[in-house]
């Protein structure tokens, strides 16, 4: 196996999970064939792992407790709460700052590289878990490939990355990479149900179920469809729902630009389907160059905050 494993997909699809699924299997001392249905790590490369945790031996004890010495997180502070993990999880303690640190910070990763070298408690494997990669700073990101390119014996690092683009050339290159499928019918089915509105759901994410809110932003923007489709009147900010925050009224507004794109070429919404008349209304009073340029204008800002 690889010293070093790269899995990339769109946020929200499941990579957090999976590694963890991934790690602990990695780490258990009677690891049981086969993966549990339905979940994300079921959609991890087979080199990687074709087994789980059997959740009763000492090791995955320690993974339960939050305590096992042999592994490793680092993910910036800001993401703790979301992905479960306390400061005794996590690579580096709290920073010194008030503000929870969005970056993976270089002493984070120092700790990693140190904690790489010395011998393993329960005298098997070490597993290493960065997450996001995308979120490692300049300087954590140098500090970690030095690692990678001399790669400790018995140390496998797991990296999640939602944007390849955003990492290191150096780093991808020293990893094997795998891009995650998107979440199987059977974990869908296990998220949402069949009514009309989880439906809506489903298409508003694109398969992101793994978002702590899948739906987040839709009902905004179905209300703000629906506003921008009755008023002929010219659209000011006073006269439009404001959006719950920046980032998500961003999102929400690249979102339905891109299924008016969709409708204009003479296409099905992708994110608004069931809003698919008050798309096609909107869309002949939109200019096509217009709308181009407002797209750009949303992917660049989305880049930009990094969200």
């Amino acid at each position: 196996m690889s010293s070093a494993w790269l899995i990339h997909a769109p946020q929200g699809y499941g990579k957090w999970p999976a590694l963890q699924r991934a790690a602990s299997a990695l780490l258990c001392e009677s690891p049981v064939n086969g993966h549990a249905d339905g979940h994300a790590s079921a959609r991890l490369p087979a080199a990687l792992t074709t087994q789980r945790a059997c959740g009763h031996c000492a090791s995955c004890a320690l993974i339960q407790a939050g305590s096992h010495p042999d592994l490793l997180v680092a993910a910036p502070e800001a993401l703790w709460p979301e992905l479960g993990l306390n400061p005794a999880d996590e690579g580096a303690g709290r920073s010194e700052s008030k503000t929870a640190s969005q970056d993976i910070r270089i002493e984070q990763i120092r700790r990693l590289n140190d904690w790489a070298v010395s011998t393993s408690h329960r005298g098997r494997a070490k597993v290493a878990v960065v997450y996001p990669a995308d979120a490692l700073n300049p300087a954590a990101a140098n500090a970690l490939l030095k690692t990678l390119e001399e790669p400790p014996e018995g140390v496998q690092f797991l990296l999640g990355a939602h944007r390849l683009d955003a990492l290191l050339p150096t780093i991808r290159s020293r990893c094997r990479q795998a891009s995650m499928p998107r979440p199987t019918a059977s974990e869908v089915r296990q998220k949402f149900g069949s009514s009309a509105a989880e439906a809506s759901e489903l298409a508003w994410c694109q398969g992101a179920i793994y978002q702590p809110d899948p739906a987040i932003g839709l009902e905004w923007a179905q209300t703000l469809l629906a506003s921008l489709s009755r008023s002929s009147a010219r659209w000011t900010s006073s006269t439009l729902p404001p959006p719950p925050d920046y980032p998500t009224g961003v999102a929400a507004l690249l979102k339905i630009a891109s299924d008016l794109q969709r409708v204009q070429a003479g296409g099905d919404a992708l994110f608004l389907q069931q809003q698919q008349q008050a798309l096609s209304e909107l869309a002949r009073h939109v200019p096509p160059v217009k709308l181009g340029e407002a797209l750009h204008r949303l992917v660049a800002q989305q880049r930009r905050a990094g969200f």
